[in-house]
């Protein structure tokens, strides 16, 4: 496989100082804007709640590898209180709100609803306190009513990510794990649905943030010791790693431009934060139910596309800000740091640390 081998000239990576100071910029009372005109929020789109799902999972991962930090801790505050004005009776969740406060009457899509879950179950289990926990783990099981019926790929993954955080702190919901499970056998048809040959891939074309869905099945066999949920997890992690690393162990992640479809070539550009983001926490996850140092050498390389090891040998991360610009077009960087991409880079990163031991950020170790 691939990744059997360690991969190649590869030196250890370092980690910079994490900072929260582009998701503060970005953010203000009531949430997080979507979009940045270079680092400033450029509110003409106000605020999405699958960011501000996300943006609580980076802070509260942020607080676990520095605890206590009050940025950190007002922040995760002021995300809670916007998903729960978000959320409706029915347990589902209004998606925009305008940066005069005004709720659009769209609700969330399949991908906002998984990832607002993954916040919601992150929160549930790590919160900064106990009225944290106990207001997520409320607005979490009111949640749990939508999750059974997602049927694309990338919701039942965030979904899963939100169930497996939330199972990490006994006891869990009962239906949580049986969400878990049922979740996973979805997607596990899907790639039997699709895979052959060379192509070993839930859908007939690669898109965005595709590492989420080898993740989510790795965390379904921690939780299951189901082996065939590892077989496809590694199997569909080893074809992203073919078609996102070059042989000397560069990333070059599936571009916006063309994706990759079967039978046809991985597009160069627009490559996007959030897929080499994906890459690191589904590498990390596979180190994790593995043990296999290959798959913690490939992590390490995908979190350098960030500092400048991609093709463009330009850094997407901003040292003056702790974000990430918002991607690599075909010659040049996109300036622009907004939520998406910022709030992945920081998540991309108390991954790694997390995974290297929570040692100095200095640099990871070999």
């Amino acid at each position: 496989m691939a990744c059997g081998r360690r991969a190649a000239a590869l030196e250890p990576t370092p980690v910079p100082e994490p900072s929260l100071a582009q998701l503060q910029a970005l953010s203000d009372a009531r949430g997080i804007f979507e979009h940045a005109a270079g680092t400033a929020p450029n509110k003409t789109h106000g605020y999405a709640s699958e960011d501000v799902g996300r943006a609580l999972v980076a802070v509260l991962m942020f607080n676990r590898i520095r605890p206590g930090d009050k940025t950190a801790e007002a922040l995760a505050g002021t995300y809670l209180d916007y998903l729960g004005r978000a959320q409706t009776r029915d347990g589902d969740f209004r998606h925009r709100l305008s940066a005069q406060g005004r709720w659009s009457e769209e609700r969330a899509t399949e991908d906002a609803f998984g990832r607002v879950l993954w916040g919601l179950g992150y929160a549930s289990a790590h919160p900064v306190d106990g009225p944290m926990a106990a207001r997520a783990e409320k607005m979490f099981r009111r949640a749990l009513r939508r999750a059974g019926s997602l049927r694309w790929p990338r919701s039942l993954a965030y979904a899963m990510l939100g169930l497996h955080y939330r199972l990490e702190r006994p006891p869990g919901p009962p239906e949580a794990r049986e969400l878990l499970v049922a979740s996973a056998d979805k997607l596990l048809r899907m790639y039997q649905a699709h895979a052959a040959g060379d192509w070993q891939w839930f859908e007939d074309t690669a898109t965005y943030d595709n590492a989420k869905l080898p993740q989510a099945l790795f965390l379904a066999y921690r939780h299951t010791g189901d082996k065939r949920y590892l077989e496809a997890a590694e199997k569909t992690l080893e074809f992203l790693i073919k078609a996102n690393f070059s042989e000397d162990g560069m990333l070059r992640v599936i571009g916006n431009k063309g994706w990759y479809p079967r039978g046809g070539k991985p597009a160069l550009y627009d490559q996007q934060p959030i897929d080499a983001a994906a890459m690191v926490e589904a590498l990390a996850e596979a180190y994790r139910s593995t043990g296999r140092e290959a798959y913690a050498d490939r992590m390490r390389a995908a979190f350098a596309w960030f500092l400048g090891r991609n093709i463009l040998g330009l850094p997407i991360y901003d040292a003056a800000t702790g974000g990430s610009r918002d991607g690599l077009n075909e010659g040049k960087v996109n300036e622009n740091q907004g939520a998406e991409s910022s709030i992945e880079f920081l998540i991309a990163q108390s991954t790694l640390l997390e995974a290297s031991g929570r040692l100095s950020p200095e640099q990871a170790p070999r």
